[in-house]
């Protein structure tokens, strides 16, 4: 599943960013970033684990968020490093 995100930025005309995910599992969800793996978010509760890695087996924690599209948001940002 594609979701299209309008990111509204002072001074930078209107763009349409594509953030992948697909739903894996009941509670996993698959991020990815140009075709590759970038790591999972998972529901745990009320709660958004970002996991960082390409494999869910050895993906590891790097934060817990409150929305899912900042959980999204993290698991693309550490990717992009």
């Amino acid at each position: 599943m594609v979701m299209d995100i309008p990111l509204d930025r002072p001074g930078q005309p209107n763009t349409v960013t594509e953030i992948p995910w697909t739903r894996i599992d009941l509670d996993l969800y698959e991020v990815a970033r140009e075709g590759r793996i970038a790591g999972y978010v998972e529901v745990v509760g009320a709660v958004f684990v970002a996991l960082g890695g390409t494999r869910y087996d050895r993906a590891v924690e790097v934060a817990q968020h409150l929305t899912f599209h900042a959980a999204v948001d993290t698991v693309l940002r550490r990717a992009g490093r």
